[in-house]
């Protein structure tokens, strides 16, 4: 009996000790495992982090190209700008006028300055049914501002390169009658005889120079609106 309990104990306590080293032995490699894991998440987070500092990096890059490009896209439009203005406008468009309402209009910003800016740049390269689209457009969506009568002076204009001298004759007259105090009257005035000189109706362009001289006594077209009616009474 007591053989038995020896034995008894004696495989109870191998058991045991076989349990107690797997149990270790699992200790030990849980214990690795973790740290792997451990090991892992950190590197893991490291990338991360480095990928977080590069993308941000780049994205930095991105926006300074960004800034860069939309600088040099000013400075080349700019540039065009200038450039346009050297350009000599067609035969009968006063360059006088039209380069001081480019220098005027480059000022402001907007839509509209936008659209008067491009009425401009088509009437300069001898596009008048574009120019005249634009400046209709602007003065019909911006009646009484301080470039109202200019773009109605310059559809007037644009009609009597087109041909349209009984249009020209309204638009020019909507500059004396709508707006009779702004600068553009004088021009407007001049430009009127020329259109109705166009249809033949030679003592109306008369009068009209007569206007201009009278109530313009300081406009520098006086001299050449004498001259004009010089030279139309001269005519019969």
């Amino acid at each position: 009996m007591k053989t038995v309990k020896v034995l008894f104990f004696f495989s109870l306590s191998s058991l045991i000790a076989c349990s107690g080293a797997r149990i270790t032995a699992l200790e030990e490699s849980t214990a690795k495992d973790i740290r792997d894991i451990r090991s892992f998440q950190a590197e893991t987070t490291a990338s991360l982090n480095q990928f977080r500092q590069e993308l941000r990096e780049i994205q930095g890059s991105i926006e300074l190209l960004q800034h860069s490009s939309q600088g040099k896209a000013q400075q080349l439009e700019q540039s065009l700008r200038r450039l346009g203005s050297r350009v000599p406008p067609p035969q009968g468009v006063p360059e006088k006028y039209l380069s001081s309402d480019e220098e005027r209009i480059s000022r402001i910003t907007g839509p509209s300055a936008e659209e008067f800016k491009l009425g401009l740049g088509s009437l300069r390269a001898g596009d008048f049914e574009s120019a005249k689209n634009l400046f209709t457009k602007f003065a019909t969506e911006n009646p009484g501002t301080a470039f109202t009568d200019n773009a109605l002076f310059w559809i007037g204009i644009c009609n009597i390169k087109t041909g349209r001298y009984d249009q020209a004759v309204v638009s020019f007259s909507d500059v004396y009658q709508t707006y009779p105090a702004e600068d553009m009257v004088a021009p407007a005035l001049f430009h009127l005889s020329t259109a109705f000189e166009k249809l033949g109706s030679r003592q109306d362009a008369i009068d009209t120079l007569k206007k201009l001289v009278d109530d313009h006594p300081k406009s520098r077209l006086v001299a050449d609106a004498r001259s004009g009616i010089r030279r139309l009474k001269r005519r019969k």
